[in-house]
């Protein structure tokens, strides 16, 4: 029997009273009847739509069809049943929360106990004023209404959670995307397309960092120039294509000629390539510098229109700095390097010349180590031997010299100092 109310809706109740053909069943039916109205007309007037059955299925079906808000059992008339289906809906996730209210006329305290012991809310002891009846059931439905509005935050709460890592794996996948893409960029920036080094602009952005470093650190910092000889020559001898194929031949050969991840190589600029060699003292950039020689002699490139040599070589100029003052810039280290590679080529190319406080050291692979002192202008003056060509000012000339105490080496001997550790 459903019982319908004109006031808005508040919510829905089920109430039990079966039959009285049960041991519990001992009061005057009529007088259990007038209990149970006097209980639905409560909820009724509070906007309740109350919904009667008389059998335990009836009951367990209606409740999982129409998810109410409350169920009361009538006690005296449910019996065992009503312990049995109370125990069933409070195991069920569904209907575990649901405020299950036992009422009867009944005063013992077993009952009680055995209502809590069921997994039911309370019994209520009729008959009862309204008031009183209505204000102990609200008490239950607060709870139930708390507890129903908890579970909705909670799956709420989980959809946003769920959407909120979607989100976040879109997200890091993106970030990712953008990473490979940014990488791609840079490479395309500052690597150098035909030979993959550092091209010029990688070269001016890694100079600087590492010019800061080593003032931050007081440490050495040590800088090749590298150009090959006669390179004109040889792309009007094989052609451009060569030229490239060249290229790309040296700058595997001096990637090679390094050995620490550090040690970075890139084009200069057309046929010239720079090292960058961080925490490197003079006699380590000297050993690096025949490592480069040594690669490049044995990749033994043919060049026919060389004036030195049958096949490539390499002309290099190294200079190497403390940084002391901020505000020199690394222009400085640059600039001696390429004052020394100038001078490597002045004096006959194929070999390194090291800028060093006292002057310039050449190391070749066809001569012996000399010492290059740098004289002032009167000294240069009294010298009769016609002064080397010159395209560019020095502030001062070269006079070259070969001390007898110079030790001699041959190309193997360098080959082997040029792999000793720096």
């Amino acid at each position: 029997m459903t019982y319908s109310t004109s006031l808005k809706t508040t919510g829905k109740a089920i109430v039990w009273h079966s039959d009285a053909s049960n041991s519990f069943a001992q009061d005057d039916p009529a007088a259990l009847h007038h209990q149970i109205e006097s209980v639905v007309k409560t909820l009724h007037s509070k906007g309740y739509q109350t919904t009667a059955f008389e059998h335990s299925h009836q009951v367990a079906r209606q409740v999982a069809m129409q998810q109410p808000d409350i169920l009361l059992i009538h006690l005296q008339t449910a019996g065992n049943a009503g312990y049995a289906l109370c125990q069933q809906l409070k195991q069920q996730s569904d209907t575990g929360c649901l405020p299950i209210i036992f009422v009867g006329s009944r005063s013992e305290a077993s009952e009680r106990v055995q209502v809590l012991r069921c997994g039911g809310n309370a019994y209520l002891q009729l008959p009862v004023s309204s008031e009183e009846l209505w204000l102990s059931l609200q008490q239950h439905l607060d709870t139930a209404k708390l507890v129903h509005q908890l579970k909705r935050d909670k799956i709420s709460l989980s959809l946003k959670i769920s959407e909120y890592s979607q989100t976040l794996v879109q997200q890091e996948q993106l970030k990712q995307v953008l990473t490979q893409e940014n990488h791609a960029l840079q490479k395309l920036a500052f690597v150098d397309g035909l030979t993959q080094v550092s091209n010029r602009r990688g070269f001016n952005q890694s100079i600087r960092q590492r010019w800061q470093e080593a003032y931050a650190n007081q440490q050495p910092l040590s800088l090749l120039l590298c150009d090959i000889d006669y390179f004109k020559r040889y792309n009007d001898t094989y052609g451009h294509i060569a030229g490239d194929r060249c290229l790309r031949a040296v700058a595997d050969a001096l990637v090679r000629g390094t050995h620490r991840g550090s040690d970075q190589v890139a084009r200069y600029g057309g046929e010239e390539f720079a090292i960058i060699l961080p925490n490197t003292e003079q006699k380590g950039a000297q050993r690096v510098a025949l490592s480069v020689q040594s690669e490049i002699a044995r990749a033994q490139i043919p060049h026919e229109g060389s004036l030195i040599q049958d096949h490539i070589s390499l002309s290099i100029g190294i200079f190497t700095l403390v940084p002391q003052n901020p505000q020199i810039s690394h222009e400085v280290l640059v600039q001696g390097a390429d004052e020394a590679l100038y001078t490597a080529k002045l004096w006959g190319r194929d070999r390194a010349v090291i800028s060093t406080d006292k002057g310039l050291l050449s190391l070749s692979a066809n001569c012996c180590l000399c010492d290059y002192t740098q004289t002032s202008k009167a000294q240069s003056d009294t010298d009769k031997s016609p002064p080397p060509p010159a395209t560019r000012e020095f502030t001062g000339e070269f006079t070259k010299t070969f001390p007898s105490s110079s030790p001699q080496f041959s190309w193997p001997q360098l080959q082997k100092l040029a792999h000793q550790p720096r």
